[in-house]
């Protein structure tokens, strides 16, 4: 990957975490402090064993991808995190179509670091 397509990438995904924060908070998804399932490890996917899919992003998510971006760390290989983000919010009390698209944009920039456009 070139320099610019890695830099143009890494802005992309800057903004869309700032956006996931945003409409977590948005949907009242944003919680003050960590619970105490936040706290304990897991050894699965999305920590889906402790935490809820908005709290998995809130405390793992959103911090690993700010840590990996502003630290300048290599980026993930490739991300799938909307077919699960579909599921586990498919029957929420509100409108999460925002959040899914934001999601599904993150997967999209991720997986284009092999040198297609980013959008």
């Amino acid at each position: 990957m070139s320099f610019d397509t890695e830099q143009t990438v890494r802005a992309e995904l800057s903004a869309l975490v700032d956006e996931l924060e945003r409409v977590l908070k948005q949907l009242d998804y944003w919680q003050p402090g960590p619970t105490q399932a936040v706290l304990r490890e897991s050894a699965v996917p999305f920590s889906c064993d402790t935490l809820s899919f908005p709290q998995w992003l809130q405390w793992q998510f959103i911090p690993r991808m700010r840590s990996v971006l502003c630290g300048g760390a290599p980026l993930p290989g490739a991300s799938a995190i909307y077919p699960y983000a579909e599921i586990c919010l498919a029957d929420a009390d509100t409108d999460v179509s925002e959040l899914l698209a934001l999601i599904e944009r993150v997967d999209a920039a991720i997986t284009a670091q092999d040198g297609e456009t980013v959008h």
